[in-house]
């Protein structure tokens, strides 16, 4: 995407990090990135947008900020989503 030179802050709890004076775009601003950090089973990116112009924001999944419980939630709904699944299926 971009080389970030600066990490400005942490926001909302820490929960939302701020990244600034990225690569210049042409004809515009340097990027900058905010990146949402919310519970999830695993590391992950799960989503960007381009909200402005070189302005992006992205969404990344972790256990880091997972209650033990709602960690335990999920992984639950992910082995039952996986046992719902069938087990063969036709060749199109």
């Amino acid at each position: 995407m971009c080389h970030q030179r600066n990490w400005d802050k942490f926001e909302d709890s820490y929960r939302t990090m701020q990244f600034t004076n990225g690569d210049h775009c042409w004809n515009g601003p340097n990027r900058s990135v905010k990146v949402k950090l919310r519970c999830g089973l695993k590391n992950e990116v799960t989503d960007i947008d381009e909200p402005s112009r070189c302005e992006y924001l992205a969404f990344l999944s972790t256990p880091a900020l997972c209650l033990e419980e709602k960690l335990k939630e999920l992984q639950d709904k992910l082995e039952m989503m996986n046992r719902e699944q069938p087990q063969d299926h036709d060749e199109l």
